[in-house]
């Protein structure tokens, strides 16, 4: 993991010598996720964001960014003990994401959309009963994740910006039965599937001058 952050880093760093055409930066955050299927909902599963980004103008108000970096997402549910509720669930999950941005400036804001692509790392699982290794033998969870997102952003100067993002997976990251008692409209039809949603706030430092 920590290998990951520091590729990632050291790949971003690197970018700015291309800064005449692309400019380029790092981003650090958090995010809240929960995941559509397993039974438990609210966005209780807090992680963080680390990694960087590179972007290109194709005018005024049009942009597009590429970007590359570790998050945790996956899904919390504690125990109430005092309700007589023991019941736990605590599913961390490690991927390093790349997505990629359509921007639309107005102004010091921006709004974008887009589609990601994220690479499975690890996993740690946990029951009221404790640590379990190997939870998903007979419905693995994938490789990879791959969804969709929306976002805005606060240009607050030349290098510091304010970034808040909704992403959703389009495809299931577990081939699973779906939990949920509401079941939602990315898996209505079959009812099968796990789907990762994820709020994400960041900061995002750019290096150089605006041109």
């Amino acid at each position: 993991m920590n290998k990951a952050i520091l590729s990632i880093i050291i790949l971003a760093t690197s970018l700015n010598v291309s800064a005449q055409v692309f400019k380029t930066g790092l981003l650090a955050g958090i995010s809240a996720s929960q995941i559509e299927g397993d039974g438990y909902g609210g966005y209780n599963k807090m992680g963080f964001i680390v990694g960087g980004f590179t972007n290109t103008d194709f005018s005024d108000k049009w942009s597009t960014q590429f970007e590359i970096y570790f998050i945790n997402k996956g899904s919390r549910k504690n125990p109430k003990p005092s309700d007589g509720d023991y019941d736990k669930f605590y599913l961390n999950l490690n991927y390093v994401e790349i997505p990629v941005a359509l921007r639309y400036k107005h102004k010091q804001f921006m709004f974008e959309g887009g589609l990601y692509l994220a690479k499975f790392l690890s996993y740690h699982y946990e029951d009221e009963f404790g640590e379990l290794t190997q939870p998903f033998t007979q419905f693995p969870i994938e490789s990879f994740d791959f969804g969709g997102f929306i976002g805005f952003n606060y240009n607050y100067n030349e290098h510091l910006t304010f970034n808040i993002r909704s992403k959703s997976s389009l495809l299931p990251f577990r081939d699973y039965q779906n939990r949920d008692q509401n079941i939602g409209i990315l898996n209505k039809t079959f009812n099968r599937g796990w789907y990762i949603l994820d709020i994400n706030f960041s900061i995002r430092y750019q290096f150089g001058k605006e041109s």
